[in-house]
């Protein structure tokens, strides 16, 4: 009898010990998966609580090494630039342990902006700092290789950084400019310009009879999520110049609004040409040049921007 209730015994002590440690493992695992959720959750809740308490003060971000009220502040401009912006974790987060102290979660990011769905495989690395696990990088392939092809591209340094495609990453434009001769008055061949985007998905912008100019990021001037371009193209001669506003619209550039007529007073008094019309959604202030029989004048109005 005494050996049974010791073999019993036995049992029972094997048995907590084997589900004691079983239980160890899944909390390690559900507590990094809990992590990982109340990072997604601080998107659709824009918590700066959370996204705080989840970053280090040191994070590589997207490529990128930032303190943690530059990750805080660009994770804000993203969401307010994106009000309709959702994003679940699709599937299962694996889990990989670095060191003793750094884990690796991976996992499927499915975003959703302007009814456009769209899958990014991603990934939060976590240290453990003073007794607790905070983000110490945070990236995903599709960013990764999009680095890894910006670094194939000599990017211009005055080149424009902006937020182009709406994606939530920014990219780089630049303006390549004709050749021109040597007495810099006309152009060996064709007189067009090209804008150029360190991000190999978004397409040239071609611009005829430019032979020169600096693109501007206009911010999202239609709220879709992308910041629009404008540029007031260079020439020879002539104090008139057109002013073009472009948005990027189902993978092509389109004209936001129709180019606008400017004139260099316009210019030098530091009159901006367009501006979002804060008093009406999906409308835009231009400002622009007409000729009349006395003088120039700065004509203002409130139109719609296309999306």
């Amino acid at each position: 009898m005494k050996i049974q209730i010791g073999k019993i015994i036995l049992l029972i002590l094997i048995a907590f010990g084997c589900t004691n440690s079983s239980n160890i493992k899944d909390n390690e695992s559900v507590n990094f998966k809990l992590l990982v959720e109340n990072w997604n959750k601080a998107h659709l809740n824009k918590d700066v609580a959370v996204f705080t308490e989840l970053y280090n003060n040191s994070v590589l971000f997207y490529g990128i090494q930032k303190n943690k009220n530059e990750c805080v502040e660009i994770k804000l401009t993203l969401l307010k630039k994106q009000p309709d912006f959702y994003q679940q974790i699709y599937g299962e987060i694996q889990i990989s342990k670095i060191s003793e102290s750094e884990v690796k979660c991976t996992f499927v990011k499915r975003v959703t902006v302007n009814e456009k769905t769209k899958d990014y495989p991603s990934y939060l690395t976590f240290r453990k700092v003073n007794g607790s696990w905070q983000i110490i990088t945070e990236g995903d392939l599709v960013t990764d290789k999009n680095l890894s092809s910006q670094k194939e591209i000599k990017i211009p340094k005055n080149a424009t950084e902006g937020d182009f495609n709406g994606d939530g990453i920014n990219e780089f434009a630049w303006l390549v400019a004709p050749k021109l001769t040597e007495d810099e008055m006309s152009c060996i061949g064709e007189c067009n310009s090209v804008i150029k985007f360190s991000e190999k998905s978004i397409p040239n912008i071609k611009i005829k009879n430019c032979i020169g100019g600096h693109p501007v990021n206009l911010g999202d001037l239609n709220q879709n999520g992308g910041d629009e371009i404008g540029l007031r193209p260079d020439w020879f001669t002539s104090a008139w110049m057109a002013y073009y506003v472009w948005t990027y619209n189902e993978n092509k550039w389109i004209y936001a609004i129709e180019p606008l007529s400017t004139h260099i007073i316009q210019w030098e008094k530091g009159i901006i040409p367009i501006e979002i019309d804060v008093e009406k959604y999906g409308y835009v202030i231009i400002r622009y040049c007409e000729m009349t029989d006395e003088d120039i004048d700065i004509v203002t109005k409130s139109v719609p921007i296309k999306r």
